[in-house]
Parts: structure tokens; C-alpha cells; sequence
């Protein structure tokens, strides 16, 4: 046998010599491979005879005989024709070059994701990916986040797109409300949403498949697209030890403005029973408190990532695990996270190969209440000459601003807010969740041209959730007992809201792929099945008058106010598919798809089968003679593609009529809320998307440019009908939305050099959808967006998807503002109507990469143009007498307008010229009409992270023999932001994830705005 020996060497760019991290080193015919480290460099073992392959995306292979010589340094040449031979993955883990893709993709590296430190992973993706928005319900730990690609196409359904982790679907549900035994909505609690339990440190590409076409692939629950994950696997080669640490530390920097000048009262006098700030003039020299930032802290987080891999020829392996303690910018939030991975693969024969891996999360979650008598609002609402701090008796009970005989949830005046910090500490909400991913994969090459393989997946969460509001809480809640209005902690005695979550997913799918070339002509073919099998069970408990104060058992209830209910979902699907593929020449590319999908959500009905298609065309340009080898244009593709696709409800069990438990004393059941609907069909989307990339310099310089239309018909939602029926709701059809927009994504290398480098990185989006009708309907509306006041998400034949709705003001037929002639106020038109349009002209994601020497310096700027945001905090707070735009009540006012007294749609209405002084009549402020607390045309540039690494020079860590690499890094998120919007943070949400349809994204009241976080970390490599 030949002696197996250390071959070294350092590669290089022949372009300007600079060295080639990253560079791909195998021996040929084998799994034995490693990669060239920062400067280049490399080792491998082999023996005299055996050929090492050297490749390099956009170079030129090279291939070198070991021999007698130890020392090998290659030099590697640009390669124009493989500039995008760029692996993707597509399909149930298929690995695809992208050069061959006829549809929209784009890929983000997980260093890039990883370096953000982020608790979410899914929030680094907003500005990578061209057409994403990402939008987080607030900066408290554990806060759930939602992605949308390419704008809203359903407007009672799911709009996020489909995740899918080595081939195998995942869940990213976050927990619904409405399935609790408080029935309650989903924006008071908030939820993670599941795809953040994902370890970045695993991740090791990001793939996003844009539209319909993805879901020609993987079927109707990704027609809103794909995300597919790849993670990160062990290799050939000795075994390596990877650990990098973070220390973060948050802190809030943008703040409402909150006015110190007059305290607590009504109409200008001094009151000791109400809460709002309509009293006089603090006493000069009166200490005031900026209570808002007197209740935050900083937050710290603290991760520790530890990895081992290894293996040979024929087995490869990987085991991680992560440690993240997260506690937030107000107190007593925290999420902590332990992530265990294994990961291996095995050659069992020249045939056979089989891959399996196992996760495992454990994820516990103290969270604080958003919305109405949320933390936030309470801090919001403390009178400014009162210290928030203070808010406990000697005693050590809850210390009260208003006597208890004037606290009364049913006049705002008088709510008395909980104490913030009192609060914290004192409600409960919280949840624990295990959760377990496994797949297995198996391919068998049958013949060189025909491929089988089999894939199998599970993933299951189990949460068990506790929200106790204490018996001395005005904190809200949904009452069963109640006809689930709001009920206060005091009214009720306290309240505990349990629940036991089970989530179960199980898919897997087998395929044929067979790969044959006829002439000129590659061809794939790729047959297959897949199952799915979704089931979640939620068990709520609901209990109201404590026996022991304070005492969290549901057992302390009094048992007649004890409710149960269990909320069990069974979903499958089956679905035959076929991918064809044909490439001639290198020029033209043909794809197609063809899935036909059975929902068992629509058993019953006449269609509970539909079959989508989707075909691209691809035309590389640049393979034709005379434009080949050309030294400007390197690479240049146009591109077409058009797709369908089925979609079923939302929710299971919408064909017949379901019965709903009674939580009236001797229970039974009843008919459910929402009519049944046998003749409900799929809804249907069409998408036309046409693009182009081009590459120039030798990839110093991309583009990759794409136009897409969607027609989306046959709209599946709930609106209420007549209670003559019975019902409240019922699902059917009705309702057309279009979409369209303009994606660009540029790359380029303006400086190369040996010692330095600089990359950018530009993505821009521009994309408009409209509701072209609602099959008849006037309006629709999801409750869980009607957070505060009178302004909520309503769509209206002919109103943008992302509409915002909104009491207004009532006007005469010129269109002048009516008054009223008893008050001299504006009266509202107690009418939702179009108020606002959440959607940007355009939003860009700008990236700069630097690396000089040992420094590596990234950063991502996040921008928008346009687009309006409701400002509840602002409302809130000019209702009560907060704001500092009630500074000016010492003033008279005469609001324009013209008087109601019955010549308002005269030739010659009466002009208002009654005078208003808001001091001593706080009407005007109390009864705000809610339009006005829209702003429109809300633009922000936020850096949205920032990352600097320093690698330990080679030279220092030869003196010694444990550590092969090592680097230091600073990284910040939410750095800053410039924007023309008044409130804290425009990039909110007022619900959860979980809110279906076009959610409340743009809605401000009561969340936590993103926190700026600093961290520092160490990565070592043994």
C-alpha cells in the first residue's frame, strides 16, 4: 500500500494573485476533501498516484497528481462559462446548478445569517433577499416574526411561504388564540413562530423560491413560496472541534414623545379619580419622570455554540449544540434556547447512500403582554409626575394611583393601568416547548442514468403554555364567562388561561429521476409521491376567582368558572408529481412541472383534487457564436416562466357544519359559529414571471432582473353573513387579487486585490397588489387587526391588499368637514372606509463587504420609501392627554369646516365659527377622528446590522498546537435609523404571526420597538 503523506500548498486567483478561501479540495473518485482557509492555504492526506480535483465557483478546474513533492500551490483562472454554474437547491433536497433554473432563486450563505447573532434567523433575511418582507411583532424576547414573499396573493389565508430543512417540510406555525379555552385574538399574547428554533450555526445555505413556481413543486401550502434550508454536514478528513461564543447587550433608543408639562385631571382641574393628563400646569419646579425609559433595562444574551465533525470515504458526521439565554429590554422577559443536532451520512455500498439527521430543541419563554393593557401601553399611561419605579406599599402590595372605588374598566378616564414593573412581575405569560426534527434519506443509483430515492420526515413540538393574570390586575382578558369581552383581574377574581399544544407533521416522498443525453440534448426526468400528515391537538383550561391570592394552579379556580376545550386538527394530503428538464446546447432550457394534490380539507366537496402546472423557458445568449468568450458581457440568460396553483382553506372541517362545545354550567354542544360550505373549491393563482441575469468583467458585475404578474381567483375567506342563518361566518368563494412587481438584484466587485477586497450587494423591490373584487361583498375584515380604536386592515373592492381602514370625517356633498353646532367639534363618520396603504413604493437592501488583510467588515442597509403606518402609540396617548401634541390646548381653535344644521349640502352652508379651547374642553382631543393618526408616506434608511472579525494571524497560532483558526468579532443590529415618522419604530406589527390574511403589519400600539443590540464573540477551530 503507498504511503499516505501531508500534501500543503496556498491557492490563488491568477486575476491579481490574491489567495482563494473556500476553494474545494477532493481527491478524485473519493469522499476525502477539505477547503482552503482564509489566506488560502490548505492540507490534505494522500497517496503517491491519487489526483487532487481543485474547484472553485467561476474557476476553472485543476487537477494535480501527488507524487514525490509535499508541496502544491495552485493558481486558479477565471472561467466565464462557469460563472453560474451556482449549486441551488431546489425540490425535495435536489441540488441543481443555477444556470439551468428557469424561475426566480436567490441564495443567502448562512456565514451571513449566522454573523447577525440574531434570536429569529428569519429577521437577517429582510434586505438579502429582492421581494421578502420581514416584518417583527416587537423587540421582546421570543417575539414571533413573519415573511412574505412577492406581496399578499391571499387575503383570508396563509400568505407565509413553505420551509423546508433538508428536503423535509417543517412547521413555522406559531400558536393561535382562538384555539385557547379563552377563545381569545392574537394580539394581545404573542407567539414565536417555530422556524426561529433553528440554530443559525447549522445553516449552511438559505435557498428562496420565488411564486408560483415553487408551488408547482411542493404543492399548495408553498404558494407563497419556498424557503428551502440546507445545514451544514461533516466531511471526509480528520476530525474538527468549531466553538464561538456571543455576549450581546440590547437597548431601546427610540421612545415616544410623551409631554411633562400638565399633570393628572380632566378639562383643565385636578382630579384623584381618573387617569388622564387633562389637569393643570405642573408647579414649577415639579419633579416628572420619563417613566418609558425609567422601566427598561438592558437586555443581554448570552451563546455558546459548540460542533464536532469528521469521517472518511465512507461516513461523514456531525453532532452541534447550542446554549442561548436571552432576557429583554424590559423586565422579567426572557427565552432560552438549547438546540442539539447530529447529523451523518453513510456510503453503504457503490450503489447505496443514506443520510440521516436529528434535532432537538427545548425552548422556555416568559413573555409580557402587548396591545391594550399591555406593558408597553401601561408604562405609556403613567402620569409623569410618578415614578413608575415606585410601585409597590411598605407592605408590599400593589400600590394604586386611584382609590379602588373609582377604578372602573368601562370609562377610560378611570381605567387604573397596571404599574408596568408591577405587571412584569406579576402576570404570567409563558410557555415551554419540546420539540424533536428527524429525517431519513436514502438514494440507490439503479443504473448510471437512474436514480431512486426516498425521503422521510417528522417534526414534533409539544407546548405547554401558563397566562395568569393576578386577582389584583386591570390587565384584560377574554372571558368565556363573559360572552368573551374584555374582563379585568379584579372583576374576576384573577384569571389562568392554560394550554397543552401537540403538534405532529410527518411527510416523505419518493421519486425516479432518471438522466439520459440524446445528441445534443440533456434530459431529466423525475417522477414521484408524496404524503403528508399534519395533526394539532391544543387542550385549554380555563379557570377565574382564586381561592389562594396569587396562587397559580388551575385547581385555585372556582370550579363553576372552570372551562375546557380541545381543538384537534387532522390535515393530509397525497400528491402524484413529475419534473421534466431539457437543456440544448448549454443555449436553451426547458422546464416543467406537473403536480396533481388531494386536501383532505376539502373532502366532501366536488374538487377535493387540483392539478397545477408550471413551465419555464431559459435562453442563454451568451453561448451563441460571437458572444461567447466575451471579455465585457461573461454571462447573460432571459428567462420565462408561468405557473398554477391550488389552494385549499386555511382550516380543516369549513365543508360541514362542526359542533362547538359548551362552556355553559352542564356543558353539550351547539353548532359552531362558522355556516358549513360543501360546494367550497381551491382558490386558484396564475403567475407570469419573466427575468433576466447577466454577468460582466468575469462576474465582477451581476444583475439578475425579473418582472411578475399574479392573478389570484376564486378567494377563500370568512366574512360574516346574516345571523338569520344561524351562523356568523362562513368560508366560501369570492374575490379576485392581482399582483405585480419589479425585482432587481445586483452584485459587483468594484476593488480585488491581494490584501483587499470589496463587494456590494444591492436588492431592490417594487411591488403593488390591488383587490379586484370580493365576488359582491362591500368589505372584509380580520378581527384580530381591529387593535385599537376604530382602525383595522379592511379590504374594498378596488383598495390596495395592505389597505388600511379607518373612521374619518364626516362630510356635505362639497366635500367640506362637518361640525358639530353644540360643541364646535368634527364629527366622524363612523364609517371604515380607505384610509392608508401600507405598501412602499419601493424598499432596497443595500450590503457592503470589506476584507483587508485579517479584517472582515459587513454591513446591510435596510431602506424604504413610502408606504403608511398607524400610529396607535400616538393616538393613545392624545386621548389621554400624553401627547406632546396636546401641548397647544391652551389655545382657541375654530376647526374648519362647515356646521350640521341642515344647510351643510346647501348653496350657502353655515361657515364653523365656533371657538374650542381644548384645555376646558377635552372632547376634541378624546375624540380624535382615528384618520388622522395615520401618517402617510413613511420612509426609513436603518442600518440594520453591522459585523467586524479579526482572524488571528497563522503566524501567532503556529506557536502552539491546539487551535487551528481562531477570530474575534463586534457585531450590532438595529444600529440606527433615519425616518420622517413620529412614533417609535414604523417596522412593527399589532398581532402575531398567526394572523392570517394581510395581517397588521404598519399597526403601532403597544409593541416593543426593536432594540439596538451590541455583541462581541470569539470562534476558535480545533
Amino acid at each position: 500500500m503507498a504511503q499516505v503523506q501531508s500534501i500543503t500548498g496556498k491557492i490563488t486567483s491568477a486575476d491579481d494573485g490574491s489567495p482563494l478561501p473556500g476553494v474545494s479540495v477532493k481527491i478524485k473518485g473519493t469522499n476525502t476533501g477539505t477547503q482552503s482557509d482564509s489566506k488560502g492555504t490548505y492540507a490534505i492526506s494522500a497517496s503517491p498516484g491519487q489526483v487532487i480535483v481543485y474547484s472553485f465557483i467561476g474557476m476553472k478546474p485543476q487537477e494535480r497528481t501527488v507524487g514525490t513533492v509535499t508541496v502544491m500551490n495552485i493558481t486558479l483562472q477565471s472561467d466565464a462559462t462557469m460563472l453560474k454554474e451556482v449549486p441551488i437547491t431546489v425540490g425535495f433536497g435536489v441540488k441543481a446548478d443555477k444556470r439551468y433554473s428557469t424561475s426566480p432563486v436567490q441564495t443567502v450563505k448562512g456565514e451571513a445569517i449566522q454573523q447577525t447573532q440574531r434570536e429569529n434567523f428569519i429577521n437577517a433575511l429582510q434586505g438579502r433577499v429582492a421581494g421578502a418582507t420581514v416584518t417583527g411583532t416587537s423587540g421582546n424576547p421570543g417575539a414571533s416574526s413573519s415573511i412574505v414573499l412577492r406581496g399578499l396573493n391571499s387575503i383570508g389565508g396563509s400568505n407565509s411561504p413553505l420551509f423546508v430543512i433538508d428536503g423535509i417540510r417543517v412547521s413555522n406555525d406559531a400558536v393561535d388564540q382562538s384555539s385557547l379555552a379563552s377563545n381569545g385574538d392574537n394580539r394581545r399574547e404573542d407567539f414565536t413562530n417555530r422556524i426561529a428554533d433553528i440554530n443559525p450555526d447549522d445553516i449552511e445555505t438559505v435557498t428562496v423560491l420565488k411564486g408560483a413556481d415553487a408551488a408547482a413543486v411542493y404543492g399548495s401550502s408553498a404558494s407563497g413560496g419556498a424557503i428551502v434550508i440546507t445545514t451544514r454536514k461533516g466531511h471526509a478528513g480528520p476530525g474538527t472541534v468549531t466553538y464561538d461564543n456571543d455576549f450581546g447587550f440590547a437597548t431601546a433608543y427610540r421612545f415616544p414623545k410623551i409631554q411633562d408639562v400638565f399633570g393628572v385631571g380632566q378639562n383643565g382641574s385636578s382630579s384623584g379619580t381618573v387617569r388622564t393628563l387633562f389637569g393643570p400646569a405642573y408647579a414649577p419646579g415639579t419633579q416628572t419622570y420619563n417613566n418609558l425609559k425609567n422601566v427598561m433595562q438592558t437586555g443581554h444574551t448570552t451563546i455558546n455554540n459548540l460542533a464536532f465533525e469528521g469521517g472518511n470515504e465512507i461516513t461523514t458526521y456531525r453532532l452541534s449544540a447550542s446554549i442561548r439565554n436571552t432576557t429583554g429590554v424590559l423586565p422579567v422577559a426572557y427565552n432560552d434556547k438549547i438546540s442539539l443536532r447530529f447529523s451523518g451520512t453513510s456510503k453503504i455500498s457503490s450503489k447505496l447512500t443514506s443520510s440521516a439527521s436529528f434535532n432537538y430543541f427545548n425552548i422556555d419563554n416568559r413573555k409580557l403582554n402587548k396591545g391594550n393593557s399591555g406593558t408597553y401601553i401601561n408604562a405609556l399611561a403613567w402620569p409623569t409626575n410618578d415614578d413608575v419605579r415606585n410601585y409597590l406599599n411598605p407592605d408590599g402590595t400593589r400600590r394604586l394611583i386611584l382609590p379602588a372605588s373609582a377604578a372602573n374598566i368601562t370609562s377610560d378616564a378611570t381605567i387604573d393601568f397596571d404599574n408596568p414593573l408591577w405587571d412584569a412581575h406579576n402576570n404570567i405569560s409563558r410557555d415551554k416547548t419540546n420539540r424533536m426534527i428527524g429525517n431519513v434519506d436514502l438514494s440507490f443509483d439503479a443504473a448510471s442514468w437512474l436514480n431512486f430515492r426516498a425521503l422521510a420526515g417528522v417534526d414534533y413540538a409539544s407546548t405547554a403554555g401558563n397566562n395568569f393574570v393576578s386577582q389584583y390586575s386591570s390587565s384584560y382578558q377574554n372571558s368565556p364567562l363573559n360572552s368573551f369581552a374584555a374582563t379585568n383581574g379584579i372583576a374576576t377574581g384573577g384569571i389562568i388561561d392554560n394550554y397543552n399544544d401537540g403538534n405532529l407533521q410527518i411527510n416523505g416522498s419518493f421519486f425516479a429521476t432518471a438522466k439520459k443525453q440524446f445528441g445534443d440534448f440533456k434530459t431529466t426526468l423525475a417522477v414521484g409521491a408524496e404524503a403528508i400528515s399534519n395533526t394539532d391537538e391544543v387542550n385549554g383550561y380555563y379557570g377565574e376567582k382564586f381561592i389562594q391570592p396569587d396562587f397559580n394552579n388551575i385547581n385555585n379556580t372556582t370550579p363553576t368558572t372552570q372551562r375546557s376545550s380541545d381543538y384537534i386538527k387532522k390535515v393530509r394530503y397525497l400528491s402524484g408529481i413529475a419534473r421534466l428538464g431539457l437543456v440544448y446546447k448549454e443555449i436553451l432550457t426547458l422546464n416543467a412541472t406537473a403536480r396533481e394534490e388531494y386536501s383532505s380539507k376539502l373532502s366532501g366537496t366536488q374538487q377535493d383534487h387540483y392539478f397545477y402546472p408550471s413551465v419555464g423557458l431559459g435562453f442563454i445568449f451568451t453561448e451563441l457564436p460571437g458572444l461567447k468568450d466575451n471579455s465585457i458581457l461573461s454571462y447573460g440568460k432571459i428567462r420565462a416562466s408561468y405557473a398554477e396553483v391550488g389552494k385549499d382553506p386555511a382550516a380543516p372541517y369549513k365543508i360541514r357544519s362542526t359542533l362547538l362545545q359548551q362552556t355553559t354550567t352542564g356543558g353539550g354542544f351547539a353548532y359552531d359559529v362558522t355556516g358549513n360550505n360543501p360546494n367550497l373549491k381551491p382558490e386558484r393563482d396564475k403567475e407570469l414571471d419573466l427575468g433576466a441575469e447577466f454577468q460582466f468583467f468575469n462576474g465582477r458585475l451581476g444583475a439578475d432582473i425579473s418582472y411578475y404578474e399574479v392573478k389570484a381567483t376564486n378567494q377563500i375567506f370568512n366574512p360574516r353573513i346574516s345571523y338569520a342563518s344561524g351562523y356568523i361566518l362562513e368560508y366560501l368563494n369570492g374575490g379576485e387579487v392581482k399582483n405585480h412587481g419589479f425585482e432587481v438584484s445586483l452584485t459587483g466587485v468594484p476593488v480585488k486585490s491581494k490584501n483587499f477586497s470589496w463587494d456590494v450587494l444591492l436588492n431592490f423591490t417594487a411591488a403593488r397588489g390591488k383587490v379586484v373584487s370580493l365576488g359582491g361583498l362591500p368589505e372584509y375584515y380580520n378581527s384580530d387587526t381591529w387593535i385599537y380604536s376604530n382602525v383595522r386592515s379592511s379590504l374594498f373592492p378596488g383598495s390596495s391588499t395592505l389597505n388600511i381602514a379607518a373612521f374619518g370625517y364626516a362630510r356635505n356633498n362639497a366635500g367640506k368637514v362637518l361640525i358639530d353646532p353644540t360643541s364646535g367639534l368634527p364629527i366622524s363618520n363612523v364609517t371604515f372606509g380607505v384610509a392608508g396603504d401600507r405598501q412602499p413604493k419601493f424598499s432596497i437592501g443595500l450590503g457592503n463587504h470589506f476584507t483587508f488583510k485579517d479584517f472582515d467588515l459587513n454591513f446591510l442597509f435596510d431602506i424604504r420609501k413610502g408606504g403608511d403606518v398607524f400610529n396607535g402609540n400616538e393616538l393613545f396617548m392624545t386621548k389621554y392627554g400624553l401627547s406632546t401634541r396636546t401641548l397647544n390646548r391652551m389655545n382657541p381653535i375654530i376647526v374648519p369646516g362647515v356646521l350640521k344644521d341642515g344647510n351643510e349640502n346647501s348653496a350657502n352652508p353655515t361657515v364653523n365659527n365656533i371657538q374650542v379651547t381644548p384645555n376646558t374642553q377635552n372632547n376634541y382631543y378624546v375624540n380624535a377622528i382615528d384618520a388622522d393618526f395615520i401618517e402617510h408616506n413613511i420612509n426609513w434608511v436603518r442600518l440594520k446590522d453591522i459585523t467586524l472579525s479579526y482572524k488571528l494571524p497563522q503566524s501567532l497560532l503556529k506557536r502552539q498546537s491546539v487551535f487551528k483558526s481562531a477570530s474575534v468579532f463586534v457585531t450590532a443590529t438595529d444600529v440606527f435609523m433615519i425616518t420622517n415618522y413620529s412614533g417609535a419604530d414604523p417596522d412593527v406589527s399589532g398581532t402575531n404571526s398567526s394572523t392570517l390574511g394581510t395581517g397588521a403589519a404598519g399597526f403601532d400600539y403597544g409593541a416593543v420597538p426593536t432594540p439596538r443590540v451590541i455583541s462581541l464573540g470569539l470562534r476558535v477551530k480545533l
